[in-house]
């Protein structure tokens, strides 16, 4: 099977490194632009990306060092209930079922213990709400539901040595990944060491029809042609694009949909690095700020119907911005999806298919969720694209990004703020709802 990608960012690797290792008889080839930069702050990760790597073989040690990478155990949510320096640092913990109650701790979780749940067993959180509705609980959620905050308090790894606490199964944890460096590594130390094949040019034009690409025609003269095309170009949706009859489904009731990002340098790396994401709601949106090795990724989402560039970039600087490597940079994007990200011998992954916003940071889990399901849609359909049915890979990725939707709006929604016009807004979101 010959497949090509187009899009040499972390979505464009994650998905070459993948598919190569779980296609069979694979000819793959990635083609990215030396005419579009990537965008380069920085990422906060979910830990499906530790399963990610895990899947792939990839030394951990080995892709924290070449990338800057940072351990990361959750997200601290500050200012979101009434923006007065509160914050709830909430760190990853499984939802276990009652069946794990009288069960060892050294036993440890894994993913057959999630889809075998019923939906109406009864899980860790029920018990610790009934616990809190009694008033017998007197600490915040995470630190009487999970132990990380034995490891974000002192910035402490989750190792002795080279060996896990407990078993490893049982404690989760992600990273803080310059993705610049990311896809750099997955490139140059597992796709193309394993036989995924690099291009350099730039997509001058899409031969297509309704459905069905024919071949790319490449500034350098080449013709390129494939079995399976897959756009992983992002919000250029190079190839996505050049399809007439593509539907989307929007969010309107997302209030981002632009943010500025800068890189920002430390001042003191040894007190202010710390292993989670610190969100914190400012008058007009949020801003994400994310730890990396060498300096710091941040970045203010908001929307123009609220607030304008100006006054978010003065409110930006004045509590964010302490030692900027730039001027910010800003971004904006449509909240919507594709209806059908899989047709004919095409196919979209991550940031293609669509985008929401960083809320949680989804989009890197998104891409790996994205290119695993491209691997079992292939195999369903014995890695035959002339009778491709893509029904169940359009279902499960528009489940995906439905989900994330709603659970990026709920942490606007519940919050209890009314101090400018974009919290009331949110409160009467959420109130309607």
């Amino acid at each position: 099977m010959k497949i090509v990608i187009i899009g040499g960012g972390s979505s464009g690797w994650m998905t070459a490194s993948w598919l190569n290792r779980y296609v069979p008889n694979n000819e793959i080839t990635l083609i990215e632009s030396p005419n579009v930069a990537r965008i380069g702050v920085g990422e906060s990760v979910t830990v499906h990306i530790k399963e990610f790597l895990g899947a792939l073989d990839i030394d951990e040690t080995e892709f924290m060092f070449e990338t800057g990478s940072v351990y990361k155990y959750g997200n601290n949510f500050i200012n979101w209930v009434h923006g007065k320096g509160e914050w709830e640092n909430f760190t990853f913990g499984w939802n276990k079922s009652q069946s794990h109650l009288l069960r060892s701790p050294y036993h440890g979780v894994n993913w057959s213990d999630h889809r075998n749940v019923k939906a109406d067993e009864v899980r860790f959180t029920d018990y610790w709400l009934d616990l809190f509705d009694k008033g017998l609980v007197n600490k915040s959620f995470t630190q009487s539901y999970t132990c990380w905050h034995h490891f974000t308090e002192p910035n402490l790894a989750p190792y002795i040595g080279n060996k896990p606490y407990l078993n490893g199964n049982d404690l989760a944890w992600a990273y803080h990944i310059n993705t610049e460096k990311f896809a750099d590594y997955l490139r140059d130390y597992v796709a193309v060491p394993r036989g995924v094949i690099n291009k350099f040019a730039h997509v001058k034009e899409v031969v297509n029809n309704s459905k069905k690409i024919e071949k790319l025609l490449l500034d350098t003269g080449e013709e390129i042609y494939a079995d399976l095309f897959v756009d992983c170009s992002g919000f250029h949706r190079v190839l996505i694009n050049n399809f007439q009859d593509v539907k989307w489904k929007w969010y309107n009731n997302h209030p981002g949909d632009s943010a500025y990002v800068c890189q920002v340098d430390y001042e003191d790396p040894e007190t202010e690095m710390v292993n989670y994401t610190k969100s914190t709601a400012m008058d007009h949106g949020w801003v994400f700020d994310i730890d990396l090795y060498h300096r710091r990724g941040t970045g203010y989402i908001f929307s123009n119907d609220f607030v304008s560039d100006d006054d978010v970039l003065h409110e930006y600087h004045k509590k964010v911005l302490t030692k900027p490597k730039f001027e910010p940079k800003r971004l904006h994007w449509d909240k919507k999806r594709m209806i059908e990200p899989g047709f004919g011998n095409v196919c979209a992954i991550g940031m293609t298919i669509g985008f929401v916003e960083p809320m949680e940071a989804n989009m890197l889990g998104v891409i790996s969720n994205s290119a695993w399901e491209l691997t079992h849609a292939l195999a369903n359909n014995n890695y035959n694209i002339e009778t491709m049915d893509w029904s169940v890979y359009n279902k499960r990725l528009g489940y995906t990004f439905d989900d994330i939707a709603d659970f990026i709006l709920v942490h606007y929604t519940l919050s209890q703020r009314e101090d400018t016009d974009f919290w009331k807004e949110m409160r009467s979101i959420g109130i309607k709802n």
